[in-house]
């Protein structure tokens, strides 16, 4: 019986874990065809290290802005 509780208390904070966030989305604008695009939003888990980290997301989210504005976006 004991190990029953603590099999489900294991799951519930691996499922607390894995439930995660997400960052915001950012919107660009290319300012001479006035093309929109949106970078994210990113998830990540309470991990702090991982491809689900949010170092991670928001590495990738820097790098999403960053390519849009190589070519020519800016933030709005």
């Amino acid at each position: 019986m004991q190990s029953c509780k603590l099999l489900r208390l294991a799951l519930m904070a691996m499922l607390a874990l894995l439930a995660g966030c997400m960052t915001d989305s950012v919107m660009l604008v290319h300012p001479q065809t006035q093309q929109a695009a949106q970078c994210g939003p990113y998830y990540y888990t309470g991990t702090s290290s991982g491809l689900f980290s949010k170092a991670a997301a928001m590495e990738r989210e820097r790098d999403c802005i960053s390519d849009y504005q190589r070519q020519g976006y800016e933030r709005r």
